[in-house]
C-alpha cells in the first residue's frame, strides 16, 4: 500500500492474519491459545454487520467462532485482496478489502469496510471496532 500510514499497514497485516486464523480455526486446526490471541484483536465495543444485514457484537462473535471450530471442510479457503485505506488519523483507520471464500465447490465474495482503533494490547497494535460486509457474488464452482 503506497502512501499508507503506520496504522493502515498494521490494519492490513491484521486483516490478512485474522482471516488466516479464521480459515484454520473453522477447519479445526487451531486450539485455545490461538483463539485467545485472535479474539484479543477485537475491541470490547466491536460490532459487525454481516452480508445479510444481521448485527453481531463481540459476545456474538465469540459465540459464533467457538461454535464454528472444526465445522468447515478441509478444502475451505479464504483469500483477501484489494486492501486499501479509506481514511486514517493517528488513532484510527478505516480500511476496505475483498474477501473470497471457497468450499465444497462453491465460491463467494464480499466487500468489507472495517474500522480499526489503535490498541497497544492487540496483536498488531490495532483492534477491530466495526466491520460491514456486503455480498458481491454467490457463484458455485468459481
Amino acid at each position: 500500500m503506497s502512501g499508507a500510514g503506520h496504522l493502515a499497514l498494521a490494519a492490513e497485516r491484521e486483516i490478512v492474519e485474522r482471516h488466516v486464523f479464521f480459515e484454520r480455526w473453522f477447519a479445526g486446526c487451531l486450539g485455545e491459545v490461538d483463539y485467545r490471541a485472535a479474539i484479543s484483536a477485537f475491541d470490547a465495543g466491536f460490532a459487525r454487520i454481516d452480508p445479510a444485514g444481521g448485527v453481531q457484537d463481540r459476545a456474538g462473535l465469540d459465540a459464533m467462532l467457538r461454535g464454528a471450530r472444526g465445522r468447515f471442510p478441509s478444502d475451505f479457503s479464504i483469500v483477501i485482496d484489494t486492501l486499501a485505506p479509506l481514511w486514517e488519523r493517528e488513532d484510527a483507520v478505516l480500511m476496505t478489502y475483498l474477501e473470497h471464500q471457497r468450499h465444497e465447490g462453491r465460491a463467494t465474495s464480499r466487500r468489507a469496510a472495517a474500522l480499526f482503533l489503535k490498541d497497544a494490547d492487540a496483536p498488531h497494535g490495532v483492534a477491530w471496532r466495526f466491520v460491514q460486509e456486503t455480498w458481491i457474488n454467490d457463484r458455485p464452482g468459481m
